[in-house]
């Protein structure tokens, strides 16, 4: 519609200037007919007249549109923008969306780094109230990361591959603390920020309390695997611990799961 306008108003400007424009010839092909007939003054007086009139009718004419042609184009490349704004931020959203499906899917192994990062964005936009208890979170899997990582090493270190079916234990608490987090974010996606902040605080304690249960048992693990490869070869109970560390983990895991179903 715009540009039907626009080419409306070009029309007009070049019926008024085309106008102007063979008014002039008209007036120097008759002018000796013109002078003839009326005398060179009045010849004169009208070519002027005509002159000015024409002139200045054209000059405003082609200004008005000039104007016109500039704000139809500013406002053009204004929508353009605001729909290429409006794009990027539905592929966002979509790209979120999606992103957030996959972290959260339960058909798949968790990726604990990018539910730090989702636990991350929450504590800085939508649920900046409960930032604290949810960076809380963040650090408990930062935490078991690094848990993961000391197992990895003390065995790389001690060339005690025979016992590396043990970083299966520290995977299975991971995915255990990640599906605990899921759950939070569950509830912060149904959950209104400034209603619910109560309700969803609860969850976060119970999540934070249940992690630092694990942790702590992991923590203690850990030590005992240490314990056990210090005294390597001597006659002692220290692989037993270390398998009674491993049961009660995996327990502790598996007794939540038998209360959820």
């Amino acid at each position: 519609m715009p540009e039907r306008k626009q080419r409306v108003k070009l029309i007009y400007v070049i019926l008024i200037v085309g106008i102007s424009a063979l008014a002039c010839i008209f007036l120097h092909v008759r002018m000796h007919a013109i002078v003839i007939s009326f005398g060179i003054r009045f010849y004169r007086s009208l070519r002027n007249a005509v002159s000015v009139v024409g002139g200045v009718a054209s000059l405003v004419v082609v200004l008005l549109y000039a104007l016109d042609f500039m704000g139809q184009k500013k406002w053009r490349d204004a929508r353009d923008e605001e729909i290429a704004r409006d794009e990027v931020t539905r592929r966002e959203i979509l790209e979120e969306t999606e992103r957030h499906r996959e972290v959260l899917s339960v058909s798949r192994k968790m990726d604990s780094e990018r539910i730090r990062g989702l636990l991350s964005d929450y504590a800085a936009k939508k649920w900046s109230a409960l930032s604290q208890p949810l960076l809380q979170l963040k650090l408990q899997l930062d935490i078991m990361d690094e848990h993961q990582n000391k197992l990895s090493h003390l065995l790389d270190v001690n060339g005690a591959d025979a016992l590396a079916s043990t970083e299966d234990i520290l995977d299975r608490v991971e995915q255990y603390l990640c599906k605990n987090v899921r759950k939070v974010l569950n509830y912060l996606d149904v959950a209104d920020p400034v209603k619910d902040t109560g309700l969803v605080g609860e969850k976060l304690a119970e999540c934070h309390e249940e992690g630092n249960k694990q942790l702590t048992q992991v923590q203690e693990f850990l030590f005992a695997m240490a314990d056990f490869l210090n005294r390597q070869g001597e006659d002692d109970n220290s692989m037993e611990l270390l398998d009674i560390y491993k049961s009660t983990i995996l327990s502790s895991i598996e007794d939540d799961r038998r209360k959820e179903s």
